[in-house]
Protein backbone atom coordinates (compact mmCIF):
# COMPACT_ATOMS: atom_id res chain seq x y z
CA UNK A 1 0.00 0.00 0.00
CA UNK A 2 1.43 3.33 -1.02
CA UNK A 3 0.54 6.18 1.30
CA UNK A 4 0.31 9.82 0.32
CA UNK A 5 2.43 12.36 2.18
CA UNK A 6 -0.60 13.58 4.14
CA UNK A 7 -1.35 10.00 5.25
CA UNK A 8 2.25 9.58 6.40
CA UNK A 9 1.97 12.81 8.38
CA UNK A 10 -1.26 11.53 9.93
CA UNK A 11 0.52 8.33 10.96
CA UNK A 12 3.28 10.35 12.59
CA UNK A 13 0.60 12.31 14.50
CA UNK A 14 -1.01 9.03 15.57
CA UNK A 15 2.33 7.63 16.78
CA UNK A 16 2.97 10.82 18.79
CA UNK A 17 -0.35 10.25 20.57
CA UNK A 18 0.67 6.66 21.28
CA UNK A 19 4.03 7.81 22.68
CA UNK A 20 2.29 10.30 24.95
CA UNK A 21 0.91 7.34 26.94
CA UNK A 22 4.41 7.05 28.42
CA UNK A 23 3.91 10.47 30.05
CA UNK A 24 0.44 9.84 31.49
CA UNK A 25 0.71 8.53 35.05
CA UNK A 26 -1.91 6.15 36.44
CA UNK A 27 -3.77 8.50 38.73
CA UNK A 28 -5.36 5.93 41.06
CA UNK A 29 -1.95 5.08 42.48
CA UNK A 30 -1.28 8.76 43.16
CA UNK A 31 -4.64 9.63 44.73
CA UNK A 32 -5.39 6.43 46.65
CA UNK A 33 -1.96 5.15 47.65
CA UNK A 34 0.22 8.27 47.64
CA UNK A 35 2.64 6.81 45.13
CA UNK A 36 4.43 9.89 43.83
CA UNK A 37 5.90 8.39 40.67
CA UNK A 38 3.63 5.54 39.61
CA UNK A 39 3.61 3.53 36.43
CA UNK A 40 2.49 5.20 33.22
CA UNK A 41 -0.54 4.15 31.20
CA UNK A 42 1.93 2.75 28.65
CA UNK A 43 3.57 0.64 31.38
CA UNK A 44 0.17 -0.72 32.34
CA UNK A 45 -0.80 -1.35 28.72
CA UNK A 46 2.39 -3.24 27.98
CA UNK A 47 1.93 -5.53 30.99
CA UNK A 48 -1.70 -6.06 30.02
CA UNK A 49 -0.70 -6.98 26.48
CA UNK A 50 1.77 -9.59 27.66
CA UNK A 51 -0.73 -11.06 30.12
CA UNK A 52 -3.47 -11.02 27.48
CA UNK A 53 -1.26 -12.71 24.91
CA UNK A 54 -0.20 -15.57 27.15
CA UNK A 55 -3.54 -16.20 28.86
CA UNK A 56 -5.63 -15.90 25.69
CA UNK A 57 -3.36 -18.47 24.02
CA UNK A 58 -3.76 -20.83 26.97
CA UNK A 59 -7.55 -20.38 26.86
CA UNK A 60 -7.69 -20.74 23.05
CA UNK A 61 -9.27 -17.31 22.59
CA UNK A 62 -8.77 -15.03 19.58
CA UNK A 63 -5.36 -13.76 20.64
CA UNK A 64 -4.82 -11.40 17.71
CA UNK A 65 -8.15 -9.67 18.33
CA UNK A 66 -7.55 -9.54 22.08
CA UNK A 67 -4.06 -8.07 21.59
CA UNK A 68 -5.49 -5.31 19.39
CA UNK A 69 -8.13 -4.58 22.01
CA UNK A 70 -5.60 -4.51 24.85
CA UNK A 71 -3.40 -2.13 22.85
CA UNK A 72 -6.32 0.20 22.11
CA UNK A 73 -8.15 0.06 25.44
CA UNK A 74 -6.52 3.09 27.12
CA UNK A 75 -5.30 5.00 24.05
CA UNK A 76 -7.72 7.92 24.61
CA UNK A 77 -6.01 8.53 27.96
CA UNK A 78 -3.02 9.87 26.02
CA UNK A 79 -5.14 13.00 25.53
CA UNK A 80 -7.88 13.01 28.21
CA UNK A 81 -5.69 11.61 31.01
CA UNK A 82 -6.33 8.76 33.41
CA UNK A 83 -9.60 9.71 35.10
CA UNK A 84 -10.60 7.47 37.99
CA UNK A 85 -14.25 6.89 38.99
CA UNK A 86 -13.98 9.40 41.84
CA UNK A 87 -12.75 12.09 39.43
CA UNK A 88 -15.39 11.79 36.69
CA UNK A 89 -18.63 9.84 36.20
CA UNK A 90 -18.51 6.64 34.17
CA UNK A 91 -20.84 8.13 31.56
CA UNK A 92 -18.77 11.30 31.21
CA UNK A 93 -15.59 9.23 30.92
CA UNK A 94 -17.13 7.20 28.08
CA UNK A 95 -18.31 10.37 26.30
CA UNK A 96 -14.88 12.03 26.56
CA UNK A 97 -12.94 8.94 25.58
CA UNK A 98 -15.27 8.04 22.69
CA UNK A 99 -14.93 11.49 21.17
CA UNK A 100 -11.17 11.42 21.68
CA UNK A 101 -10.79 7.93 20.22
CA UNK A 102 -12.67 8.96 17.08
CA UNK A 103 -10.23 11.86 16.69
CA UNK A 104 -7.15 9.73 17.36
CA UNK A 105 -8.22 6.87 15.09
CA UNK A 106 -9.18 9.28 12.30
CA UNK A 107 -5.45 9.69 11.64
CA UNK A 108 -5.25 6.10 10.41
CA UNK A 109 -6.02 4.84 6.90
CA UNK A 110 -9.74 4.28 6.36
CA UNK A 111 -9.56 0.48 6.48
CA UNK A 112 -7.87 0.63 9.91
CA UNK A 113 -9.98 3.50 11.17
CA UNK A 114 -13.24 1.55 11.15
CA UNK A 115 -11.63 -1.71 12.25
CA UNK A 116 -9.87 -0.22 15.30
CA UNK A 117 -12.80 1.96 16.28
CA UNK A 118 -15.04 -1.13 16.18
CA UNK A 119 -12.60 -3.01 18.42
CA UNK A 120 -12.45 -0.12 20.88
CA UNK A 121 -16.25 0.18 20.93
CA UNK A 122 -16.47 -3.56 21.54
CA UNK A 123 -14.18 -3.11 24.54
CA UNK A 124 -16.30 -0.24 25.90
CA UNK A 125 -19.57 -2.16 25.47
CA UNK A 126 -18.04 -5.16 27.29
CA UNK A 127 -20.48 -7.75 25.93
CA UNK A 128 -18.26 -10.17 24.00
CA UNK A 129 -15.98 -12.89 25.29
CA UNK A 130 -12.95 -10.93 24.07
CA UNK A 131 -13.99 -7.68 25.74
CA UNK A 132 -14.88 -9.40 29.00
CA UNK A 133 -11.51 -11.13 28.94
CA UNK A 134 -9.62 -7.86 28.35
CA UNK A 135 -11.53 -6.16 31.18
CA UNK A 136 -10.55 -9.07 33.45
CA UNK A 137 -6.92 -8.76 32.44
CA UNK A 138 -7.09 -5.01 33.10
CA UNK A 139 -8.11 -5.77 36.69
CA UNK A 140 -5.61 -8.62 37.04
CA UNK A 141 -2.77 -6.36 35.92
CA UNK A 142 -3.91 -3.72 38.42
CA UNK A 143 -3.80 -6.29 41.23
CA UNK A 144 -0.35 -7.46 40.15
CA UNK A 145 0.88 -3.86 40.16
CA UNK A 146 -0.59 -3.33 43.64
CA UNK A 147 1.41 -6.34 44.82
CA UNK A 148 4.53 -4.86 43.19
CA UNK A 149 4.01 -1.58 45.05
CA UNK A 150 3.49 -3.51 48.27
CA UNK A 151 6.83 -5.26 47.71
CA UNK A 152 8.37 -1.82 47.13
CA UNK A 153 7.28 -0.85 50.64
CA UNK A 154 4.09 1.11 50.01
CA UNK A 155 1.24 0.79 52.49
CA UNK A 156 -0.49 -2.56 52.19
CA UNK A 157 -3.63 -0.99 53.61
CA UNK A 158 -3.78 1.72 50.93
CA UNK A 159 -3.33 -0.91 48.21
CA UNK A 160 -6.16 -3.14 49.44
CA UNK A 161 -8.75 -1.09 47.55
CA UNK A 162 -7.11 -2.15 44.28
CA UNK A 163 -6.89 -5.81 45.27
CA UNK A 164 -10.53 -5.89 46.42
CA UNK A 165 -11.67 -4.16 43.24
CA UNK A 166 -9.85 -6.72 41.12
CA UNK A 167 -11.14 -9.66 43.16
CA UNK A 168 -14.73 -8.41 43.03
CA UNK A 169 -14.63 -7.82 39.29
CA UNK A 170 -12.80 -10.98 38.29
CA UNK A 171 -14.96 -13.24 40.47
CA UNK A 172 -18.05 -12.11 38.54
CA UNK A 173 -16.86 -13.44 35.17
CA UNK A 174 -16.29 -16.91 33.78
CA UNK A 175 -12.53 -16.88 33.29
CA UNK A 176 -11.58 -19.42 35.92
CA UNK A 177 -7.89 -19.26 35.03
CA UNK A 178 -7.81 -15.49 35.63
CA UNK A 179 -9.44 -16.02 39.04
CA UNK A 180 -6.98 -18.77 39.88
CA UNK A 181 -4.02 -16.56 38.97
CA UNK A 182 -5.37 -13.77 41.15
CA UNK A 183 -5.75 -16.18 44.07
CA UNK A 184 -2.25 -17.57 43.46
CA UNK A 185 -0.84 -14.08 43.38
CA UNK A 186 -2.49 -13.31 46.70
CA UNK A 187 -1.55 -16.61 48.32
CA UNK A 188 -5.22 -17.38 48.98
CA UNK A 189 -8.60 -15.66 49.07
CA UNK A 190 -8.26 -14.72 52.78
CA UNK A 191 -5.55 -12.20 51.90
CA UNK A 192 -7.67 -10.19 49.47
Amino acid sequence: MNLEDSQKSDLVSFFHVVCNLKRVRRSGWIHKSNISSPESVADHSYSMCMMSMVLSEILNLDTEHIMKMANLHDLAESIVGDNTPDMISHDEKIIQESKTMREIISKLPDNLHKKYLDIWNEYVENKTVSSKFVHNIDKLEMALQAKEYELDGYSKQSLQVFLRSAADYISNDKFELVSEILLTMNGNSDKI
